[in-house]
């Protein structure tokens, strides 16, 4: 998955700030936002999770395990629609706690200069393409990330990268606030090549997500 062609498929979710070779910024498309998530709620599968006080419109039905049998001491859920045995082709990762809230800048009350800062601390300290600030839904913002196959990381804050970081497959990553203020990542996993039409879904299902 090309970045930029990344970025034209998380168009829909109104953007905002994009770094990718340079910041710049959009008008946020708030009445477009608002429809896509309509249609979002109207189709599909509204899975409801007990374990984390959540509900979701998904694509179909999924299988649910604990995203910690994939993240070692994480807490969330891993939705799955799609598998070969152990190996998952197409999922979701909700991950609840995703953040420290307090260490964390609120993304709706950041203005450019203080998003453009946070968002290029973002690339310095993590495996990502490009990263971004998208409309969630018309009222709250959260950070969109598109993972590299191969970057180069910067891991001991010295300036310059010491480690090479290389994946074979890519995947979509939200971060947000939910409309209780729990702290959320949603991660799209499509195995072999990220797809245009999943990543459609998965922002389709980030727009319905609501803390019960």
């Amino acid at each position: 998955m090309n970045w930029k062609k990344g970025m034209m498929m998380i168009g829909c979710l109104a953007v905002s700030l994009l770094i990718a070779g340079g910041v710049q910024t959009a008008e946020a498309k708030k009445d477009k936002a608002a429809a896509v998530s309509q249609t979002a709620t109207a189709e599909g599968y509204l899975y409801t999770s007990k374990n984390y006080g959540y509900t979701i419109v998904c694509p179909k039905k999924p299988n649910v395990i604990p995203a910690s049998l994939l993240m070692e001491g994480r807490k969330g859920e891993v939705l799955i629609f799609d598998n070969d045995g152990y190996n998952i082709k197409n999922a979701w990762i909700v991950l609840a706690d995703a953040f420290d809230k307090k260490k964390t800048p609120d993304f709706n009350k950041m203005n450019e200069a203080e998003a453009k800062k946070y968002l290029e601390g973002i690339m310095q300290s993590n495996p990502y393409e490009g990263v971004m600030v998208v409309n969630l839904t018309k009222n709250n913002k959260a950070i969109y990330a598109l993972t590299a196959k191969e970057v180069e990381l910067d891991t001991d804050g010295d300036g310059k990268p010491d480690v090479t970081a290389k994946a074979d497959t890519q995947m979509a990553v939200l971060f947000f606030r939910g409309n209780k203020g729990g702290c959320y990542s949603l991660q799209l996993i499509d195995n072999p090549v990220l797809r245009d039409s999943e990543i459609v879904k998965f922002q389709n299902g980030a727009m319905s997500f609501n803390e019960k």
